[in-house]
């Protein structure tokens, strides 16, 4: 019998794993799929154990995956395919790298994220604004709120240049609410910008799948 193609993704942020699963086996219903959620996004050896136990052929980095992936590209394997999905080289709008994001509003985040008692309410409004449904079902799948604040954390503190998305497939929904597409393109030339798409990965999925169908 053959091996199911491989698939390692890192997920968005809050986005649940099972859900996520969910949307990659849609547009790659043949594949062997396997979705992580970094904990501590800024370490690096993290990165490194992660992405040497689940090695694959095609490499997906979603939303905060996306910024992970690029600023770990180098523990990826050098025969693989690589894309990233609502592609984040900084998430505020103070670095001019297609952020929309202020840096008040993702401290304003954190200290909800800190003060709720319930992560629940916080998230409701997230989703609701990156235009996903929200996962009643699958709530316990989202991550603890102190991963949570590490990846708020992370996107606060950290960016890239764009030069690492050279050998990246790099796809974007035109009406994503949290980066602008026309300025990311200017840093990745090479970028998909995809009409009646927002910053869900459902319908850049499908996209990715029929780039690589057709390599």
């Amino acid at each position: 019998m053959e091996e199911k193609h491989k698939i390692t993704a890192i997920s968005g942020w809050a986005i649940p794993r099972t859900w996520y699963a969910e949307q990659i086996q849609k547009a790659f219903p043949y594949s062997n799929i396997q979705v992580i959620y970094p904990e501590n996004p800024e370490d690096e050896e993290e990165a490194k154990y992660l992405l040497n136990q689940y090695q694959s052929q095609l490499y997906i980095g979603y939303s905060l995956g996306s910024l992970w992936l690029l600023k770990h590209h180098i523990y990826l394997p050098q025969n693989c395919d690589k894309a990233i999905l609502a592609p984040i080289l900084a998430f505020l709008n103070t670095s001019n790298l297609g952020g929309k994001t202020s840096e008040g509003q993702l401290k304003y985040l954190i200290k909800i994220l800190n003060d709720s008692s319930s992560k629940k309410e916080v998230l409701k409004d997230f989703f609701f604004h990156a235009d996903l449904p929200y996962p009643e079902t699958q709530i316990d799948d989202i991550p603890d709120r102190n991963t949570l604040i590490k990846g708020l954390e992370f996107l606060k503190n950290n960016s890239v240049t764009g030069k690492e998305t050279k050998d990246f497939l790099s796809i974007i929904g035109e009406n994503d609410n949290f980066i602008n597409a026309e300025s990311l393109k200017k840093y990745i030339p090479q970028l998909k910008i995809i009409e009646d798409a927002g910053h869900s990965p459902t319908k850049l999925l499908m996209h990715l799948a029929k780039i690589l169908n057709n390599k």
